[in-house]
């Protein structure tokens, strides 16, 4: 089920969208996003450090692929899909990636961050300090890389069996601070766009359509960046919006909404408060003017 804003009647509203997502925001020049890799066991060092990560980072986020891949795998993308691709592009969006080697895949996320330029200045290295020795391949290699290039350097050695995962956290809260500046927000070419943008940019556009499918979104981003942009790394992004819980899907066609008790990215720049107004009174005239189908959507949001 289309948008209303998709018919032909409405280019002159769907034109001021573009013109205010294009020129009136600023965007927070970092995420809260703290990626976490390591083992899915309850017993091992990630789903320890998960139960008391709210209390040691309580101004960040707990983030891991898995939570986005569910929605993905959904979205019935074209091309095929790659993993390292996928937590790369995580990687990306989050301000540290903090890593547990204690599984085959997060021995082999280690590997593969250290050699990726804009991740290993992220990362967040905790190793087990009963098992690594001065000669071993991990601290030879990747943790050698790390404590060269991270800005969280050096690694930090931990008895997993008995773990203080304040050390992780003191490190984060010593080398960042969130910070509440910004910078204006300029939509250019999608491959030049940082994933952080596309992904404050995603949130944005479907908080001011209220509602919309994955196929509203990319009919919106078509126009934005004259039908120059990857699908297959938009549906990837929509789906860490939902992972993160940004975004929500209610009803049966599998519409998406904001979550209000996630902030968004982007903010208003001053002047633009009237624009921002009318536009969405003008797109909740057009929702509510819809077919009956479309209004047993907005009964539906509206219990949510």
């Amino acid at each position: 089920m289309d948008h209303p804003l998709r018919n032909e009647t409405n280019k002159e509203l769907r034109r001021r969208v573009i013109h205010l997502l294009s020129n009136g925001f600023n965007i927070i020049r970092q995420s809260n996003i703290i990626f976490v890799c390591g083992g899915n066991k309850d017993g091992d060092m990630r789903r320890k450090f998960q139960k008391v990560f709210p209390e040691l980072l309580p101004e960040y986020e707990f983030f891991e692929p898995e939570f986005a891949m569910k929605d993905y795998f959904s979205m019935g993308d074209t091309e095929p899909f790659d993993i390292a691709d996928f937590e790369k592009l995580v990687g990306e969006l989050s301000l540290a990636v903090v890593l547990f080697p204690e599984a085959p895949g997060s021995f082999a996320e280690l590997g593969y961050f250290s050699g990726q330029k804009d991740l290993v200045k992220k990362i967040v290295l905790a190793l087990d300090i009963t098992h690594q020795g001065s000669d071993s391949f991990i601290s030879l290699g990747p943790a050698s890389k790390v404590d060269k290039e991270s800005i969280f350097k050096t690694s930090l050695q931990m008895d997993y069996q008995y773990p203080d995962f304040k050390l992780v956290s003191q490190r984060i809260n010593e080398r960042v601070k969130l910070k509440e500046s910004r910078k204006k927000f300029a939509i250019g070419e999608f491959a030049e766009m940082s994933s952080f943008e596309l992904f404050a940019l995603t949130h944005q556009l479907v908080e001011l359509l209220v509602i919309a499918t994955i196929e509203d979104i990319e009919f919106f981003l078509t126009a934005l960046f004259r039908n120059h942009f990857s699908a297959s790394k938009s549906k990837k992004i929509i789906s860490i919006l939902l992972g993160s819980k940004r975004l929500v899907e209610i009803g049966e066609y599998r519409h998406l909404k904001v979550n209000n008790d996630k902030p968004q990215a982007l903010k208003l720049r001053d002047g633009f408060k009237t624009t921002y107004d009318e536009l969405t009174i003008d797109i909740s005239a057009q929702l509510y003017a819809a077919d009956s189908e479309f209004e047993e959507i907005l009964q539906e949001l509206s219990k949510c």
